[in-house]
C-alpha cells in the first residue's frame, strides 16, 4: 500500500498541487472581470489572491519541468563530447546534477528563513488579510520538490554510471520524453 501511495504520489503531486493552484487562478481571474465589468464592484483579494496562486503555480511546475527535464539548459557541448566519450557525458550531467543540488539546498535554506521571518512579522496581505507567509510557503515547497527530482535523477545518473560507464548513449536518452 505504501509502495503504491509513494508511486502515486510520485508520478502525480506536481501535478495535483499545479493544477489546484492554476484552477484557483482562473477561476479568481474569472469571478475579477465579472465583478469589475458585470457587476461594476472589483473585489480587492481576488486579485490578490489570484497573483499569489500563480506565484505558487510557477514555483509548483519548476518541479515538473525537472522531473520531465524540461528545463532551460544548454547541452550541446555535453552532447557533442558524448557522441566521442559517453562516460565523460554521463560524468559531466552527474556534476551538473550535484551543483543544482547544492543550490536548490542552499535556496530552499534561505527561503525557509524567509517563511520564519514572515512568521515572526505577522505580516497580513493588504486585499485579503491573510498570513502572508502562506504565500511564501510557495517558494520553500517548490524547491523542496525539485531538489527531490534532481535528487532522482542525479542516484538514476550515478547508478548509468555504474552500469553503463562506456555504452553509447542514444538521442532520447539524453532527454526524456
Amino acid at each position: 500500500m505504501l509502495k503504491w501511495l509513494y508511486k502515486h504520489l510520485d508520478e502525480h503531486i506536481e501535478t495535483y498541487l499545479a493544477t489546484v493552484a492554476l484552477v484557483i487562478f482562473t477561476s479568481l481571474v474569472i469571478f475579477q472581470v465579472v465583478m469589475r465589468y458585470v457587476f461594476n464592484s472589483p473585489p480587492a483579494w481576488s486579485e490578490e489572491i489570484a497573483r499569489y496562486s500563480l506565484v505558487w503555480f510557477v514555483y509548483l511546475s519548476g518541479s515538473y519541468a525537472i522531473k520531465y527535464q524540461r528545463h532551460v539548459k544548454f547541452s550541446v557541448v555535453v552532447n557533442f563530447i558524448g557522441k566521442k566519450l559517453p562516460l565523460l557525458q554521463r560524468l559531466i550531467s552527474l556534476a551538473i546534477f550535484l551543483v543544482w543540488l547544492a543550490f536548490l539546498i542552499y535556496m530552499f535554506a534561505l527561503s525557509n528563513e524567509m517563511v520564519k521571518r514572515q512568521v515572526m512579522t505577522g505580516q497580513l496581505s493588504p486585499g485579503s488579510q491573510i498570513p502572508m507567509y502562506f504565500v511564501y510557503i510557495g517558494l520553500p515547497l517548490g524547491l523542496f520538490l525539485m531538489s527531490f527530482r534532481v535528487l532522482q535523477h542525479t542516484l538514476r545518473a550515478f547508478v548509468d554510471i555504474i552500469r553503463n560507464p562506456f555504452a553509447p548513449i542514444s538521442p532520447s536518452q539524453s532527454e526524456v520524453d
